[in-house]
C-alpha cells in the first residue's frame, strides 16, 4: 500500500471514530477463571472436668469444652451435646467464641519451615501422620535416636518482640510409638534464661503444655523446643506447635509462615451439673456444618459416690412424757444438689426397732401410742435413713426421752368363785387389771386385805393382767376384801 492510500484509510477511520465515539484502537475483551477448592476445616474438641475426683452425687461438676478450629472463626450460632456413656447429658449447649494466638510463624514442625535440629539430630518428616483432628498428612514424625548420653531435639527461634516478665505458654499435641518422655522448653532469644518441663507421651494423642514466666531482663524473642534425652530411640508425632503470651494454653491456631499474635479463635462451652452415683464417661459431640468437620472430644471418666445427707431427729413431747401419751418422732433429711432424699427412715429405741416412716419432702414421722407406747423409764431414740440412689445411709444423733408412770390408768375387776360360802370352804379370789389407755397389759402384784382381821391375807401375781388367790381361812360373817394394785414401770 502506498503512503497516500494509507493516509486516506487512516483519515477514514478517524472520521468514523469521530462520528461513533468508538476508539480507533481495537477493543478485545479478555478474562480468566480459577477453580478454587475450599475444604472443610477439621476440628478437635478437648474436654476437662473440675473437680475430677472425690465426686459425690451432691458435687457440682463443671465441664469445660474447647472446640479447636485451628484459628478459623468458630461458629457461635451452633450447639454441642454433652454425652454420658452414649446418652445425652442435659440439653444442647451453645458455643461461644474464644480468642487465641500463635507466636510461632510455622505451627507444623518441619525443617523446611525454619525448624532446626539440635544435639544429636533427629530425623524430621513433615506430613507423615494424621493429626489428632483427623486431618491427613498434617502431623510431623520426629525420630529421636538413642539419647542415653546426649540430647536430641528440634527448635524454632523467633526474634523481635521482648517478653520480659511475661508468662509464655508452649503447647503441642504429641503421641509416641511407645511411651516417651518429651521435654518442652522455652528460652529467651539470647539463651540467658531457659526453663523446661517433661510430658509423659503415650501412644494416644494428648496436648502437652508448658508455661514459663520470662525474667524481667529477658531480651527480645524466644526459642521453643521439643527434645528427648537419656532414653532409647523413639518416634514422636508432633502436631499444632504453639507459643502464646498467656498463662495457659488457649485454642490451637494454625500458622503457615506468619505468626498470629491475635485474632485466631476457637469455641468454648462450660456446663455444670451433678452426676448420679456410679461410673460415667463424659464426652462432647460437635455435629459440624458446611465449614467444619464433626468431631467428638476425648472422654473424661468420673466416678460419683452417694452423698451423705444430714439428718435431724426430734421428739414431741421432748425430754419427758407420761406413759400412754402419744409420742411423735420426726426425722428431717436434708440433701444437696442431688435433690431431696427419698426412701424410708427406721426409728430405734437403743437397738430395738420401733417402726419405719416413708419420707415425704425429706420428712418421715412415727407416732407411738396405745400398745406401741414407749415403756416407762429412760430411752435413747435414733433415726436411721436407709439411703437411695443418690444418698447413703446415715444415723441421727440420739435423742433422750424419759417416760414416767401413768397414774390411775388401770381398772381392777375382782371376782369370787363362791359367794356366799360356808366357813371352811375354799374360795378363789380372782382379779383382772386392765389399762384404760389401751396400752401395755399391767404387770406386778395385787394385795388382798380383809377388813375384819385388818390384815393382808395374800398376794396375787399378775400374768397377762390376771391372777387369783385361794383362801379357806375366812371366818363366818361379812367380810370386805380390798384388792390393791402395786403398780409397775408403766402404771401406779
Amino acid at each position: 500500500m502506498d503512503r497516500q492510500s494509507a493516509l486516506w484509510k487512516l483519515a477514514l477511520v478517524l472520521g468514523l471514530t469521530a462520528l461513533t465515539g468508538v476508539s480507533a484502537v481495537a477493543q478485545t475483551a479478555s478474562s480468566a477463571t480459577l477453580s478454587q477448592t475450599v475444604n472443610q476445616r477439621h476440628t478437635i474438641g478437648v474436654l476437662t472436668a473440675s473437680p475430677s475426683s472425690g465426686i459425690t452425687t451432691s458435687t457440682s461438676v463443671t465441664f469445660t469444652y474447647v472446640l479447636h478450629t485451628a484459628g478459623a472463626t468458630a461458629p457461635t450460632s451452633e450447639t454441642v451435646q454433652f454425652m454420658d456413656s452414649g446418652s445425652s447429658l442435659g440439653s444442647a449447649q451453645s458455643i461461644t467464641s474464644l480468642a487465641g494466638s500463635n507466636l510461632l510463624p510455622w505451627s507444623q514442625v518441619s525443617t523446611a519451615n525454619g525448624w532446626t535440629t539440635t544435639g544429636t539430630a533427629p530425623t524430621v518428616t513433615a506430613g507423615a501422620a494424621t493429626g489428632p483432628d483427623g486431618s491427613t498428612a498434617s502431623a510431623t514424625n520426629v525420630v529421636f535416636p538413642s539419647t542415653t548420653s546426649t540430647t536430641s531435639g528440634v527448635s524454632y527461634a523467633v526474634s523481635g518482640t521482648a517478653y520480659a516478665s511475661d508468662s509464655m505458654t508452649l503447647s503441642v499435641w504429641a503421641k509416641g510409638s511407645a511411651a516417651v518422655s518429651l521435654t518442652l522448653g522455652l528460652a529467651t532469644s539470647a539463651g540467658s534464661s531457659a526453663s523446661s518441663t517433661t510430658c509423659a507421651v503415650t501412644t494416644s494423642w494428648q496436648r502437652c503444655t508448658f508455661t514459663y514466666a520470662f525474667p524481667a531482663g529477658a531480651t527480645t524473642g524466644f526459642t521453643a523446643s521439643f527434645s528427648t534425652s537419656g532414653q532409647a530411640a523413639a518416634t514422636v508425632s508432633l502436631w499444632g506447635a504453639q507459643v502464646e503470651q498467656a498463662s495457659s494454653a488457649g485454642p490451637y491456631v494454625s500458622t503457615i509462615g506468619t505468626a498470629r499474635a491475635s485474632g485466631g479463635v476457637g469455641g468454648s462451652v462450660s456446663y455444670t451439673t451433678t452426676l448420679s452415683a456410679g461410673s460415667h464417661s463424659i464426652d462432647v459431640v460437635y455435629s459440624g456444618d458446611t465449614n467444619f468437620v464433626t468431631s467428638t472430644s476425648n472422654a473424661v471418666s468420673l466416678t460419683a459416690t452417694t452423698a451423705t445427707p444430714t439428718i435431724a431427729l426430734v421428739s414431741s413431747p421432748s425430754g419427758t412424757s407420761v406413759y400412754g401419751s402419744t409420742v411423735t418422732l420426726t426425722a428431717t433429711l436434708t440433701g444437696g444438689t442431688a435433690g431431696t432424699p427419698t426412701g424410708t427412715v427406721s426409728f430405734y429405741d437403743s437397738s430395738t426397732l420401733l417402726g419405719t416412716g416413708t419420707l415425704s419432702s425429706g420428712v418421715a414421722t412415727l407416732s407411738l401410742s396405745g400398745t406401741s407406747s414407749l415403756a416407762g423409764g429412760s430411752h435413747s431414740l435414733t433415726a436411721v435413713y436407709g439411703g437411695d440412689s443418690n444418698y447413703t445411709t446415715v444415723t441421727s444423733s440420739a435423742v433422750s426421752l424419759t417416760v414416767t408412770t401413768a397414774s390411775g390408768a388401770v381398772t381392777l375387776t375382782p371376782a369370787s368363785s363362791l359367794n356366799p360360802s360356808y366357813y371352811g370352804d375354799s374360795v378363789t379370789i380372782s382379779i383382772t387389771v386392765a389399762s384404760t389407755l389401751g396400752a401395755a397389759t399391767p404387770t406386778g402384784t395385787v394385795t388382798v386385805a380383809d377388813s375384819v382381821s385388818g390384815t393382808t391375807i395374800g398376794t396375787i401375781t399378775l400374768t397377762g393382767g390376771t391372777g387369783s388367790l385361794t383362801i379357806s381361812t375366812l371366818t363366818a360373817g361379812s367380810h370386805t376384801l380390798t384388792l390393791t394394785y402395786s403398780g409397775d414401770s408403766n402404771y401406779y
